[in-house]
């Protein structure tokens, strides 16, 4: 009977045991089920996070990339570059910053996409960019073409104004020769077409008070200068009326004249001086030797001395003489 209890006791340990193993065991299974769950959860983040790492390098470098292909000559557009990818960088930075500590991998994505977005954006500026300045060189090329071509069309241009110059320059010399050469022709012309006067002769004479006239050659007795001049033949002058200008000059190199009795002023054709003349005396001219005289009342005491005459017709001097009074 004892021996019976006490089987029965070690049934019922031995059951209570077995329970409480069983009761371990489903527990440790749990666990390890738990810890599987946990482990796999953890692998699947990892996954993930790794996957989102991918994304983010591949984002990053595809727009490396297409920044550089931009790259050119452009100082202004590779700083512009430049720039933009130090931008990248510093956000690939905190997305890379918020995957390794944060692990909110969504958010994460979200700001890949931003990157992506602003990747995008600042190429389509630095391609504006490029655009332009590839139009502004073009622009540039074609300003410089068209400036090479009016430089050189300038350039023709005054080539033609210095040959048009030097050719005005010749033609105005060759003009002023001609016209020197006409006034010299025409100098002589007129040179020929002068009537030479000879035989002058100068008388002074004194009016008494029955107005008849005496000579004198005293200078305080002189009232009327009388002078009187031949004409001569010249076959080139036609018949026509011919004016002879007559200079007396006093002893002290003067003209006398009076403007009230006729005198006035020529111009010496040969000096180009302008001259008083006393008095003018006009003919008929046949061209054949002519005589004419004419006569010069003195006003007030003449002066004692050699007195000089000269005669001119058409400006040129056609004839000399002197006379004296005492």
């Amino acid at each position: 009977m004892a021996e019976k209890n006490s089987n029965t006791q070690l049934i019922a340990v031995g059951s209570v045991i077995i329970i409480a193993l069983l009761g371990v065991i489903g527990w440790l299974l749990n666990t390890k089920s738990q810890q599987q769950e946990l482990i796999q959860k953890h692998e699947l983040q990892l996954s993930d996070a790794e996957q989102v790492k991918v994304e983010l390098e591949k984002e990053y470098y595809e727009a490396l990339t297409d920044l550089e292909e931009l790259r050119g000559n452009n100082t202004e557009l590779n700083g512009m570059i430049e720039v933009q990818k130090a931008d990248l960088k510093k956000q690939k930075a905190q997305i890379s910053a918020m995957i390794g500590t944060k692990k909110d991998l969504t958010v994460a994505r979200e700001e890949i996409a931003n990157l992506r977005e602003q990747a995008n954006s600042y190429l389509a500026e630095l391609t504006r960019v490029k655009e332009e300045n590839i139009q502004l060189a073009a622009d540039n090329n074609r300003l410089s073409d068209e400036k090479e071509i009016l430089t050189g069309e300038v350039t023709k241009e005054r080539q033609l104004n210095d040959e048009l110059l030097t050719v005005k320059a010749s033609l105005l010399e060759e003009k002023e020769t001609l016209a020197t050469d006409n006034s010299m022709l025409n100098s002589k012309v007129m040179r020929a077409s002068v009537v030479n006067v000879t035989d002058i002769d100068v008388q002074g004479y004194k009016v008494r008070p029955s107005g008849k006239e005496a000579k004198k050659k005293s200078a305080k007795s002189v009232d009327i200068l009388k002078i009187c001049f031949k004409a001569n033949e010249n076959a080139i002058v036609g018949e026509g009326s011919e004016e002879f200008y007559v200079r007396i000059i006093n002893p002290q190199g003067e003209t006398v004249a009076i403007e009230s009795a006729g005198s006035g002023v020529i111009t010496n054709v040969e000096t180009n001086e302008d001259l008083r003349y006393t008095k003018v005396k006009e003919i008929m001219y046949t061209g054949t030797d002519a005589s004419s005289c004419l006569s010069w009342e003195a006003e007030g005491n003449m002066l004692e001395g050699t007195y000089a005459v000269e005669v001119y017709n058409k400006g040129f001097l056609s004839g000399k003489s002197s006379f004296k009074l005492n």
